[in-house]
């Protein structure tokens, strides 16, 4: 996947860069934070790995004749300006101050409020956040919203846009409700957090709407959703899997950082689906601790291992990667495509971030 992308990244980024800076000469007009933010969001998102505009470029080539048009180019730079502001949206949920490298948008706006002596910076950057966020989902809906094709087609890529986000929104108020609440989730409910929030974000919304760009039927687009479901289902668990059991320089976060936090995840789920007696209080003690040593998170470690909680979900996703090769080889598409859809489901399936 990441070969294939990293070769779509440039196109992508040209785009996204012309976008944008047309955007900044006509928000200068209205005042100095105009210009600002498109400067902020044309960095933040050149900075990004591109996968969402690269998977839509993907769906577009393996139905399409020929290769893909300025509007499709358009269309991808469009998601990756999305992608970028639910991303500025979620470090302000999260209080995530670094991100690719960098500061985080709201943390930019903070930091510039110190300098400029605002009277409240911390409020001042999350709120010129939060502004940015809503500018750069505008702008994309305006890029959208002007691609050249036919009305049909149009309005069918904006209603599936527009539903595939509103999914994204509201599995990301699920997300905040499980960590405010002390209720230990049901598994049904983390894969359907899983589905929304990641999954067909992340795969079948781009895939499906190259697809719908270069013509493909409703049929072929939902075998595409399909997969995508069970591409990103198996992304996340691998995430998670790294977020326990990775290095430091595998993750770019602390050891142990995701039992600090007490993500209740689905290795968390099956962990505690299998905890007893005193092991168990001793494993709801340490996760959410926030000065969680080294030796508790491999006690959590090894108690994952030793009840069998990795192996489930281990064995769950080699059949989600059955199911995503069968689908893949339901579809009416080039060789070279079937390897690149397959390679990324064996890259998702061995991840190392």
């Amino acid at each position: 996947m990441r070969d294939w992308i990293a070769r779509k990244k440039p196109l992508i980024a040209r785009e996204l860069r012309r976008l944008l800076e047309q955007r900044r000469a006509d928000f200068s007009r209205i005042n100095a934070w105009g210009r600002d933010a498109c400067t902020r969001l044309r960095s933040f998102a050149s900075r990004g790995k591109m996968v969402r505009g690269g998977l839509l470029l993907l769906g577009y080539e393996m139905y399409a004749s020929r290769a893909a048009p300025v509007a499709v180019a358009r269309a991808a730079a469009a998601l990756e300006i999305i992608h970028s502001s639910l991303l500025i949206h979620d470090d302000i949920m999260d209080n995530d101050r670094l991100r690719r490298g960098a500061r985080t948008v709201f943390a930019q706006y903070e930091h510039a409020g110190r300098g400029r002596h605002a009277a409240d910076p911390g409020r001042f950057g999350l709120s010129m956040g939060i502004c940015a966020g809503d500018v750069g989902y505008f702008v994309a809906w305006d890029i959208l919203s002007r691609l050249p094709l036919n009305p049909t087609a149009r309005a069918a890529l904006l209603s599936l846009v527009s539903r595939e986000l509103a999914y994204v929104g509201l599995a990301q108020m699920q997300d905040i409700a499980f960590g405010a609440f002390a209720r230990i989730p049901a598994r049904d409910e983390v894969i359907a957090l899983y589905l929304y929030k990641t999954a067909r974000y992340t795969f079948s919304l781009p895939l499906m709407a190259g697809a719908l760009l270069a013509g493909a039927g409703a049929a072929e687009r939902r075998k595409l959703g399909e997969l995508g479901e069970r591409l990103g289902v198996i992304f996340q668990v691998r995430d998670d899997d790294l977020g326990i059991f990775g290095t430091e320089a595998e993750t770019g976060k602390p050891v142990g950082s995701d039992i600090r936090e007490g993500k209740k995840t689905l290795l968390y789920i099956e962990l505690f689906r299998r905890a007893r007696g005193a092991e168990r209080r001793e494993l709801e003690a340490l996760f959410g601790k926030p000065t969680l040593s080294r030796v508790e998170a491999a006690r959590v470690r090894g108690a994952i291992e030793k009840l069998g909680a990795r192996k489930t979900l281990d064995n769950m996703l080699q059949g989600l990667a059955r199911d995503a090769k069968r689908i893949i080889g339901s579809l009416p598409i080039s060789a070279a495509h079937v390897e690149v859809l397959e390679d990324i489901c064996a890259r998702s399936l061995a991840r190392d971030r």
